[in-house]
């Protein structure tokens, strides 16, 4: 076999992998995107872990996939909806940013959250792999204050798992009758 440039330059991919656990953390809002959809606006929230050992967590992820994927996108991201007609998530929200900030007060622009601390429940999330199998990830679930955080006043939540219903057979794969159909193998 020939020698190939760059084998000793090259880092080693093992299949290990930093995992982040579910639980609280000290979050920093590094973005801020606001899109006007038909029910209200969606604001996406750019944002890494600030605190502890899973400091810069959703940094060094994104920095890893980027070496394979120029196109990667950053995975630290939280979706807060805001409706006119029910605006109570979006206030508790709010309230936990201001919290989290003395002397910061909500203005009705998004780029001043930028900066902001915020303190985030983590919890795990079924999602489908694209061979067809359920793997789980953290994802931040929910938003509570930094002292909410740092305290232990919340809860992890429970698994979400995806919604199986919507599947013909109810278990995420089709079903497949007796047919005259040959198989391809």
């Amino acid at each position: 076999m020939r020698k190939y440039n760059g084998y000793e330059q090259a880092e080693a991919y093992t299949g290990e992998y930093e995992k982040l656990e579910p639980g609280g953390y000290i979050c920093k809002i590094l973005k801020v995107q606001a899109e006007e959809r038909e029910y209200g606006t969606l604001l996406r929230i750019f944002f890494d872990i600030v605190e502890g050992e899973y400091a810069g967590f959703y940094k060094r992820k994104f920095e890893s996939k980027k070496q394979s994927d120029p196109e990667a996108k950053w995975p630290g991201m939280y979706y807060q909806t805001v409706r006119e007609d029910d605006l109570k998530y979006f206030k508790g929200f709010m309230v936990a940013i201001e919290e989290s900030n003395p002397g910061y007060k909500w203005n009705w622009d998004e780029n001043t959250l930028k900066g902001k601390l915020f303190g985030g429940v983590f919890g795990e999330e079924e999602f489908e792999k694209g061979d067809g199998t359920i793997g789980t990830s953290v994802k931040c679930r929910f938003i509570r204050s930094v002292n909410a955080i740092k305290e232990g006043k919340f809860t992890i939540p429970e698994i979400k798992r995806l919604n199986y219903s919507s599947y013909p057979n109810g278990n995420g794969y089709s079903f497949v009758g007796d047919d005259d159909v040959e198989l391809p193998f």
